[in-house]
C-alpha cells in the first residue's frame, strides 16, 4: 500500500503558513506552499505521525481543507493509526538535545527512591512514629 497521504491547510496570512512550513520541515515532514487565493500548505505524511502535523499547522492558524484524495478515507485512517508495522512516536515529543547529565539523572532516580533517608531528611518526614495508627494484621 502506498502510504502517502496529502493533507491541506489554508492560512489567512502567508507569514503564518511560512512559520508552519519551517516547523514541519524541521521535524522531517515534506510540506509545500501553494499560492492559491489563500496561502495553502500541502503536507505529505509519509509513514509519519499525522497528529503532530495537524497540531503544528493548527497552532499557526491553519484550517484543514478538503481536496480530492488519491486514497479512500479508510486507507488514510489505516495509514495514520496502523500499529502493526511499528509504534509511532509523535515528532513533537522527541528531544535529542538533552544534556547528558539530564539523561543520567533520570536513570539513577529509581535507586534514590528506595534508599534510607538521612537524619536531616527524616526530620522533615511527617509520617514518622508520632502518629497513632492501627497495626497491620487480621484479628478475629
Amino acid at each position: 500500500m502506498n502510504n502517502t497521504v496529502p493533507i491541506f491547510f489554508e492560512f489567512e496570512q502567508e507569514r503564518d503558513a511560512l512559520l508552519a512550513l519551517d516547523t514541519l520541515e524541521e521535524l522531517g515532514y515534506k510540506p509545500d506552499l501553494l499560492k492559491d487565493s489563500k496561502p495553502t500548505l500541502h503536507i505529505h505524511v509519509d509513514d509519519q505521525e499525522v497528529t503532530s502535523a495537524l497540531e503544528i499547522a493548527q497552532a499557526h492558524g491553519g484550517r484543514l481543507v478538503e481536496r480530492t484524495q488519491e486514497q479512500s478515507e479508510a486507507a488514510m485512517y489505516a495509514m495514520a493509526y496502523d500499529l502493526e508495522n511499528s509504534i509511532r512516536i509523535p515528532a513533537h515529543t522527541v528531544n535529542e538535545d538533552w544534556p547528558e547529565s539530564y539523561a543520567s539523572a533520570a536513570s539513577d532516580s529509581w535507586r534514590d527512591a528506595d534508599r534510607i533517608p538521612s537524619e536531616e531528611e527524616a526530620a522533615f518526614d511527617p509520617s514518622a512514629d508520632d502518629y497513632s495508627h492501627f497495626s497491620a494484621g487480621i484479628r478475629l
